[in-house]
C-alpha cells in the first residue's frame, strides 16, 4: 500500500528537497549572521548535493577546516549513513456504490517503516543503498471483507539510487509477506532526466516501471516539471501515458460452467426419486431456463423453506449468504483468470507551501483514465475506468522529525457495458485519515 509513497519520499529527499544553490545561499546567510557551525554544516550539505559549484564549495570548506583545525576528508569522497523512519496510524473507510448491494466498511492500519541508507558522494554523484522494513497491522479488519485485509503484512526491501546533476535513478525489490499467503516479490524502477532549468523550475522526462510476481504490472512515461524552494511554493507534475496489466476474472466462462454444473447436479438429485422423464420435465419446464431459477430450485430442494433468499442482480448471491461451504461441496467451479491490459493518460501532481516556522501544507492529485485493450471477452473490452488519488496534509517539522496529519482518498469508477452492470459496482472510494511521525537520523 505504501511502497510507492516511500520511494517518492526518498526521491524528494535526495533530489528535490534542496538544490546546491539553495544550500549555498543558506550557508552564506549563516556566515553573515556569524554562526560558524551552521555555515560549515550548510557548506557540507551543499557539497553533498549535485551541482556546478562543488569544487568551489570544497575550497571554501577547506579554508574553514584549516581555520578550525579539522581534517578534510572530502577529497577522497564522503561516506555517510542515515535512517528514514515513518510510524503512523491510518483510519480506513471503504464505500462501494452503484450496485445491488452498496457496501460501507471501516477499519484501521498501524504502519511502520524503517530504511537505513548508506550514501556515498563522489564529485557530482551520490550513490545510495537502502535496506528497508515495512509493516502493517490491520485493526478491526473483520469489518473489511471487501478490502480482504490480512491481520498483518510485512515487506523486506533493497533499493539503490544514483543522483547526478540532472539525472536520478532508483530501483529496488521487495519481498512481501502476509498472514496465510505465500511470499511474493515486487520490482520497481524510476528514471528521471532534467533537460532544462529556469530559476527554481526544472523540466524533463521520467519513466516508471512496476511488476508484482502475483500479476499486477505498470509502466509509464512522463513529461516532468519540478519546482523547489527552501521556503515558499514547491511543486511537481508528471503528465504522460500509462500501461498496466493484471489478472481479471472471466465471469462469463465462470457463469456458463456454473450453470452447466448445477444442471448436472440437479439431474442427479431428482433422478433419485423421479423417473428420467419426470426429471427432464422438472429441469426443462418446471424450473424454467437454466441459471438463477435452476439455482433457486436446487437450493429449495436441498433446504426447503430454509433456503436463503437470493438476489439475482448481485454476483455475490451466487455464493449464497448461508451454508455456502456445505452446499458447494459437490459444486466446485474454478474462476478462470485472464490477463487484462489497460492503457491511458495519467497525471501525478503535488503542490506544497513551506512556512518559515517549519510548518508546511501539501495537496496532491494523481489520476489515470484507462481503456481496456485486451480483456476476457468483447463486452469486457468496452469497460473504461477512472482512478483518482487526492489528499491534503499538514506537517510540522521540529528539530527531531516531522509530525503529519492528513486526509487522502482513492477513488475507482467504471463505465460498464450492459452485461457487466449486473456484476460490478460502478465505483468505490477508500478514505484514509493519516496521523504519524517521520524522522531521519
Amino acid at each position: 500500500m505504501h511502497r510507492i509513497a516511500v520511494v517518492l519520499l526518498l526521491l524528494s529527499t535526495l533530489l528535490w528537497a534542496e538544490t546546491q544553490e539553495e544550500a549555498y545561499f543558506r550557508a552564506m546567510k549563516a556566515e553573515e549572521a556569524g554562526d560558524v557551525s551552521s555555515a560549515v554544516k550548510a557548506f557540507e550539505d551543499a557539497v553533498a548535493l549535485p551541482g556546478p559549484y562543488t569544487a568551489e564549495l570544497q575550497e571554501i570548506l577547506k579554508s574553514y577546516y584549516d581555520a578550525l583545525g579539522v581534517k578534510d576528508d572530502s577529497a577522497s569522497g564522503a561516506l555517510s549513513f542515515r535512517i528514514l523512519g515513518d510510524a503512523g496510524f491510518y483510519g480506513l473507510r471503504y464505500d462501494e456504490f452503484g450496485s445491488a448491494k452498496n457496501k460501507g466498511e471501516y477499519g484501521g492500519d498501524m504502519y511502520l517503516s524503517l530504511t537505513p541508507f548508506m550514501d556515498y558522494s563522489s564529485g557530482s554523484w551520490i550513490h545510495s543503498l537502502g535496506l528497508g522494513l515495512t509493516g502493517d497491522w490491520f485493526l478491526m479488519n473483520d469489518n473489511m471483507p471487501a478490502l480482504d485485509t490480512n491481520d498483518w503484512t510485512l515487506a523486506l526491501g533493497a533499493e539503490y539510487s544514483l543522483v547526478g546533476q540532472t539525472v536520478l535513478l532508483n530501483a529496488g525489490i521487495d519481498l512481501n509477506f502476509a498472514e496465510g499467503e505465500d511470499v511474493s516479490a515486487t520490482f520497481y524502477g524510476w528514471l528521471q532526466k532534467e533537460f532544462y532549468r529556469k530559476g527554481k523550475d526544472r523540466f524533463g522526462a521520467a519513466a516508471w516501471a512496476y511488476y508484482d510476481s502475483e500479476g499486477p504490472m505498470s509502466y509509464a512515461l512522463f513529461a516532468s516539471w519540478n519546482r523547489t524552494s527552501t521556503y515558499g511554493l514547491n511543486g511537481s507534475a508528471y503528465l504522460g501515458l500509462r500501461f498496466e496489466a493484471d489478472y481479471v476474472s472471466d465471469y462469463k466462462k465462470f457463469l456458463a460452467d456454473y450453470e452447466r454444473k448445477l444442471k448436472e447436479e440437479a439431474k442427479k438429485i431428482c433422478s433419485t426419486s423421479d423417473t428420467r422423464e419426470e426429471c427432464t420435465v422438472k429441469v426443462n419446464n418446471g424450473w424454467g431456463e437454466v441459471g438463477m431459477p435452476l439455482t433457486v430450485a436446487y437450493c429449495m430442494q436441498k433446504y426447503g423453506d430454509q433456503c436463503p433468499i437470493m438476489d439475482e442482480n448481485a454476483i455475490d448471491s451466487l455464493y449464497w449468504e448461508d451454508r455456502i461451504d456445505e452446499l458447494m461441496d459437490s459444486i466446485v467451479v474454478p474462476v478462470s483468470r485472464y490477463y487484462g491490459k489497460w492503457i491511458g493518460p495519467t497525471l501525478r501532481s503535488k503542490i506544497s507551501y513551506k512556512f518559515r516556522n517549519n510548518i508546511s501544507v501539501e495537496a496532491k492529485l494523481n489520476i489515470f483514465y484507462g481503456f481496456v485493450i485486451d480483456g476476457p471477452d468483447p463486452e469486457y473490452e468496452e469497460i473504461q475506468k477512472f482512478v483518482g488519488n487526492w489528499g491534503l496534509m499538514a506537517c510540522w517539522k521540529p528539530n527531531f522529525g516531522t509530525v503529519y496529519l492528513g486526509l487522502e482518498q482513492i477513488y475507482k469508477g467504471y463505465s460498464l457495458s450492459n452485461y457487466y452492470k449486473k456484476l460490478f459496482s460502478k465505483g468505490n472510494l477508500l478514505t484514509e485519515l493519516k496521523a504519524g511521525f517521520k524522522w531521519e537520523i
